[in-house]
């Protein structure tokens, strides 16, 4: 369960920005509101959360800071992405320092979220250089792990702090000897590679491989990060024999259900060891035809059927979704269905979490979502940077009041939370006009 996640000199940011699914003290309905244990404490979080912003203001840059941050922890380094992943927007933006930074700060990402019964936050500060400049001596310059709210190491260049390990006993290396650890922290400060992790090297042998373990388990199949030129990629995994076709039932009760009706769909595993999203074509009664769903499908067609095992999966797994775009090209109906679901304590039982971005409006109702669930990024005009804040952050009281039976879609495309262009363009094109009439 994902509690907050921060990033400061990334991208779009400049400052420190913290993406927090932890609920505000609203008075609103308490359906979508998570709580998982860890040791004798609990923590709640909202089990949804919609981005809102206009073009280039940052909303994807969040969720790119989320899948960088995931990489370099599964890589173990702060390199440029080895491919190692699937993710296109990670593996070609790699990481990208505030471009109108004129000094050179340090890029930060931080993530904390509760797994096994345990609450795991980590913070990662490194020397990239400046925007633009050719820059080869990366070095990680803060490195802390707390588990269960008690900080376990803190490395500071070269220099790294082991303490409160008792208060995680259970997660230390079995037979775990305080004096041999402190003998091979020595040993690993003197060999500590500036690029490299201290979590997911040399932690692991002298400390604790279940702590490792358990935030890489997360990573991996708990918190999955989908950037919107990666959806023609998703693919369920299947067992399947080669040149083989595997119908799955859910897929097309949810096809049918969103009115897609005259075609079945289903998994085909290539000779090329993959497997690719087939429709199929024809009466049931009859030979029906296997063709490739990317070309005779509509983009939303294709892009629901996609995006559906990953929903699956969150909800069978307990896991966080995270999606760039989640409904472009998909009807809102079918987006406020998935949110109802999202918020149904009876059916979410496993208590997943889904965030994306939007610029449909429709999502802003107070029927629908919480204020704390609404998140706006708007960018500075005079800095270039970006911020980001909650409906929840609006006082409740005064001229810019918000409360919970305020219209947040009337609200919104009045300019009273900000996060939002008026566009003109009637003179752009009326000189274009003019021009084309002079050259005529």
């Amino acid at each position: 369960m994902l509690l907050r996640f921060k990033t400061s000199n990334f991208k779009a940011f400049k400052n420190e920005v913290e993406f927090i699914m932890s609920p505000a003290k609203v008075d609103e309905f308490s359906y979508s509101i998570l709580e998982k244990t860890y040791g004798d404490k609990s923590s709640k979080a909202l089990c949804t959360s919609i981005i809102y912003g206009p073009n280039a203001a940052g909303k994807t840059t969040i969720i790119n800071a989320m899948s960088c941050f995931k990489n370099i922890i599964l890589r173990g380094n702060i390199l440029d992405d080895d491919k190692r992943s699937d993710d296109v927007v990670s593996n070609n933006m790699q990481l990208i320092p505030f471009a109108f930074n004129e000094n050179n700060e340090p890029v930060m990402f931080e993530l904390e979220f509760i797994f096994n019964e345990h609450k795991y936050k980590y913070h990662l500060e490194m020397d990239l250089g400046q925007f633009g400049v050719s820059y080869n001596d990366r070095k990680i310059l803060i490195e802390e792990l707390s588990v269960d709210d008690y900080l376990i190491f803190k490395r500071t260049n070269n220099d790294i702090e082991v303490e409160h390990l008792t208060k995680i006993s259970e997660l230390l290396l079995d037979g775990f000897d305080k004096n041999l650890a402190k003998k091979n922290l020595e040993i690993s400060k003197s060999n500590l590679d500036p690029k490299t992790l201290f979590l997911t090297t040399d932690f692991d042998s002298i400390i604790s491989k279940k702590i490792n373990s358990n935030i890489k388990l997360w990573l991996n199949e708990y918190f999955v990060v989908v950037n919107k030129s990666n959806i023609k990629s998703l693919r369920p995994v299947y067992n399947l024999n080669e040149d083989s076709i595997y119908i799955e039932k859910n897929i097309n009760d949810i096809a049918r259900e969103s009115g897609i009706i005259g075609t079945d769909f289903a998994y085909h595993h290539t000779k090329e060891n993959k497997t690719e999203l087939v429709s199929l074509i024809g009466t049931k009664n009859k030979e029906r035809f296997a063709l490739p769903s990317e070309l005779v499908e509509s983009q939303g067609t294709f892009r629901l059927i996609g995006i559906i095992p990953y929903i699956f999966n969150v909800f069978k797994n307990g896991g966080t979704l995270v999606i760039d775009e989640l409904d472009a090209s998909l009807h809102p109906m079918i987006i406020m269905n998935i949110l109802n679901i999202f918020h149904n304590d009876e059916i979410n039982k496993n208590k997943a979490q889904i965030i994306f971005n939007t610029h449909n409006p429709i999502y802003l109702d107070n029927q629908l979502v919480r204020r704390d669930e609404i998140k706006f990024v708007e960018k500075d005009k005079d800095t270039k940077a970006s911020v980001l804040y909650a409906l929840s952050d609006f006082k409740t009281t005064g001229p810019t009041g918000v409360r919970n039976t305020t219209d947040y879609m009337k609200n919104y495309f009045i300019n009273r939370f900000g996060a939002i262009e008026n566009v003109d363009l009637s003179d752009i094109f009326l000189n274009i006009l003019e021009e084309g009439n002079k050259n005529a």
